[in-house]
């Protein structure tokens, strides 16, 4: 699928190792992308925030790009045949955290970019604790139709 190339090649943007990760991707599923995502995402606004607290906005202004361009990927890859309600409101959540990204970087909010670091930190927790319970579901599914 389209959407799942468009994640794979965010994946690979934050990470210099494009070739190792570009390999690991290609056997990766589709929630551990979306952990990868989220925890390139968080980076990204740390270094960010270091960038822009010693007045480096060229870079500043690098990281958030490439952060506000992971969650218009991740905008797109909503998939609204699955649930439109709940598409709807993290549709809703990502744009609110581009917003707070934007506007902590022109007022040289901190807490804005905390608040935005922090909501990633907490997706990002719960695609894992998702994969987790999908693994366990799996393992016992398989573990049943064995029997």
């Amino acid at each position: 699928m389209e959407w799942e190339r468009r994640i794979r090649n965010m994946a690979i943007t934050y990470n210099p190792t494009k070739l190792y990760r570009q390999v690991q991707n290609e056997a990766m599923d589709q929630k551990q992308l979306l952990i990868l995502l989220f925890e390139g995402a968080v980076r990204l606004l740390q270094e960010g925030r270091r960038h822009l607290a010693s007045r480096d906005y060229e870079s500043w202004a690098e990281q958030s790009n490439r952060v506000r361009r992971i969650l218009s990927e991740l905008i797109i890859a909503l998939d609204n045949s699955v649930d439109t309600e709940l598409c709807e409101a993290l549709r809703s959540l990502y744009i609110y955290i581009q917003r707070l990204v934007t506007e902590g970087g022109i007022e040289e909010d901190m807490d804005k970019i905390q608040e935005a670091i922090d909501l990633l930190t907490q997706l990002g927790s719960s695609w894992k604790e998702a994969k987790a319970i999908c693994q366990k579901q799996d393992g016992t599914n398989a573990s049943s139709n064995a029997a």
